[in-house]
């Protein structure tokens, strides 16, 4: 099973995906409760344009790999793509 057969299972596009991972990031910067200097410190030093830069596709990459080694299964990227499904189906 490839991560694009499962894509196109939950008929999602990489929009889809940026969207579910621009949320996952905007819940680790809300839950980290930074304080406005260390979020100010991370956008200034460009870490956070890092994590933004083609994360659909590293992202998307990092899944196909870890199912091609068996670090993960197919049911936690059902799970995953599940979740997207559903924040694509409330945007």
């Amino acid at each position: 099973m490839t991560v694009s057969h499962l894509l196109a299972e939950y008929d999602l596009s990489l929009d889809d995906i940026r969207w579910y991972l621009a949320h996952q990031l905007t819940e680790s910067i809300l839950s980290q409760r930074e304080s406005p200097t260390e979020i100010t410190r991370r956008i200034w030093s460009g870490s956070l344009e890092g994590e933004l830069y083609q994360m659909d596709e590293r992202f998307l990459a990092r899944l196909q790999d870890e199912l091609d080694r068996r670090l993960t299964d197919e049911p936690q990227v059902r799970d995953i793509l599940e979740h997207a499904r559903m924040l694509k189906m409330r945007r």
